[in-house]
């Protein structure tokens, strides 16, 4: 797919991963945009989403990076743009408070019997601008990055309770307290906790090499 603003129907993991997010649903696929340098996938706010077979562990440790730029400004909830769950009582997911660009972090896991945790970056947000986030999640606590910067370490409840085998969702939002909303994902990296984390040497390579793609500066 090359032309600017066609709907994307399938998203190859670029990985041997295999971890392919597709739309079967043709209203609701994301836009391939392009501004001739750089590519990203585009949501409407609607109802756009992308989603994977159920292959992801719901539990930590969990690492997610990915650049993106939240176009929605009116809302007081949280818009999703990545979350691996089961349904709106089971999962965890990172996206960012809709009307001011604050990165969260939520997880939720009531069949094991985790109440839920709704936690908040701190005083730097994204101001609806490119931004390359990291969220790194671990028993008990949670920390984010946004463009190289640590803006979040807080306590969660979910420990070393996990629910295996289930979709990552883009855009489709199942876990409570979130709402629809506009976004541009420029490129995601997810590592569930059936696998080994990355180091922060290897995050922060990650960030500049994902910042590079998208012309951030960190």
């Amino acid at each position: 797919m090359t032309a600017d603003n066609q709907p994307v129907g399938l998203w190859q993991d670029e990985t041997l991963n295999g971890l392919d997010l597709s739309q079967a649903v043709s209203a609701a696929r994301p836009s391939y945009r392009t501004d001739g340098t750089y590519h990203w996938i585009e949501t409407d706010g609607v109802d756009d989403g992308l989603v994977s077979l159920p292959s992801l562990r719901v539990g930590n440790p969990m690492t997610m990076v990915l650049g993106y730029q939240l176009l929605t400004t009116v809302g007081a909830a949280r818009v999703n743009f990545a979350e691996i769950s089961k349904n709106s009582a089971n999962g965890m997911s990172m996206g960012s408070h809709a009307s001011y660009d604050r990165l969260q972090y939520y997880s939720r896991l009531v069949q094991e019997g985790v109440n839920a945790s709704n936690l908040v970056a701190n005083s730097i947000w994204g101001g609806h601008q490119i931004r390359v986030a990291t969220l790194q999640t671990y028993a008990g606590g949670a920390t984010m990055r946004l463009d190289g910067v640590k803006v979040m370490t807080r306590s969660q409840n979910l420990m070393s309770e996990f629910v295996d085998a289930q979709p990552l969702r883009v855009g489709l939002a199942e876990v409570s307290g979130s709402i629809p909303g506009a976004f541009r994902l420029y490129g995601l990296q997810v590592w569930d906790s059936t696998r080994p984390q990355p180091s922060l040497t290897q995050i922060e390579m990650l960030e500049q090499w994902m910042a590079d793609k998208i012309g951030v500066t960190l």
